[in-house]
């Protein structure tokens, strides 16, 4: 699920919520709250820029998600 896939992400990256967030402001111009964060990892429904935001900067692939919406039409949730 994304919301495991982000926070092992962030795990491996050994960085906390708060550098997640000041490091995606400063290179995708994106304004997350590290509560924001937060909840994504904890299976909350995820915005799209916030979303490619942060595939982007984990290099994580969205191939699986866009094929989950397609067939179900609803909106995403991390978990």
């Amino acid at each position: 699920m994304l919301a495991d896939d982000l926070k092992r992400a962030r795990q491996q990256k050994e960085l906390t919520l708060t550098a997640v967030s000041q490091q995606v402001d400063a290179r995708y111009h994106v304004r997350m709250a590290p509560s924001m964060l937060s909840r994504y990892e904890h299976g909350y429904s995820i915005s799209i820029n916030h979303l490619f935001a942060l595939a982007a900067f984990y290099q994580l692939r969205l191939d699986p998600l866009v094929q989950e919406f397609a067939k179900t039409g609803q909106r995403y949730l991390t978990r």
